[in-house]
């Protein structure tokens, strides 16, 4: 049995067509009718994987990590682990936001929120992801496995030593954060560690997904990654509109 995880934005899921192409879900099953684990590795929180097509929201994984690693639940979206980042830690992440009149996200095992009232550059994120925005909602000592701050520049240079003890992946607009030493690499390495899988592929696009496809025996690249990830990958493969998923599967 192998083991194959899979990034869903750029990698199985086309942001600008909103779809899944049906190679590549007819592939997914495929993997699974031949006794393979399929497990989906995302940065999305369970309530995002709400918005996707309808394909996606019924498949059942293997195995389903979301909130770039903080939550990791099993075939029947039973938990097998959860990892919050500490109260204390987001009191001071909410206080600097509000201080500063900084947009942030954060999400919970059954919700997705913003934490400070948002404007149209981060509603216009979601609108582009094809997501539904988040509601506005204060935190109030949530359990919370991901945020989403939006800052550039100095802003994100004072913001440093706050988050200096969590995990976190930079963007040019944002930071995503996430507890110390969680993401998806560690959350793949602990479902890898409780199997025998006899290889292990990973499949991403981002920055993000750096450390898993490290991890992997076969880290694979889209066509349409990143170079950064290009750069450390195994194979680099079709672009996700050009079904590269199941042209590299079927090619094996």
């Amino acid at each position: 049995m192998n083991g194959y995880f899979f990034d869903m934005d750029g990698t199985l899921y086309n942001n600008r067509f909103h779809e899944v192409s049906e190679k590549t879900f007819k592939m997914l099953n495929e993997l699974q009718s031949q006794g393979h684990f399929v497990a989906l590795s995302t940065s999305r929180c369970q309530s995002e994987l709400k918005n996707l097509p309808s394909c996606m929201r019924s498949f059942q994984f293997d195995c389903m990590i979301s909130d770039g690693g903080a939550l990791i639940l099993d075939k029947h979206k039973e938990i097998l682990e959860m990892n919050c980042i500490p109260k204390e830690t987001m009191r001071s992440i909410d206080q600097f936001c509000k201080e500063r009149n900084l947009e942030y996200r954060y999400s919970t095992r059954g919700g997705n929120y913003f934490g400070t009232p948002y404007s149209s550059f981060a509603h216009n994120i979601y609108f582009e992801l094809y997501l539904n925005s988040p509601v506005y909602k204060p935190y109030k000592e949530d359990e919370v496995l991901n945020v989403l701050l939006f800052c550039q520049g100095e802003t994100k240079e004072a913001l440093r030593p706050l988050i200096k003890n969590l995990g976190y992946v930079e963007y040019p607009d944002c930071f995503e954060l996430r507890a110390n030493q969680v993401d998806k690499a560690t959350a793949v390495k602990k479902i890898i560690d409780a199997h025998a899988f006899e290889t292990t592929y990973c499949f991403g696009d981002g920055t993000n997904d750096i450390d898993m496809l490290k991890l992997a025996d076969v880290g694979v690249a889209m066509g349409n990654a990143c170079d950064a990830l290009k750069e450390v990958s195994d194979v680099v493969i079709g672009r996700v509109d050009e079904d590269g998923i199941y042209n590299f599967l079927m090619g094996k």
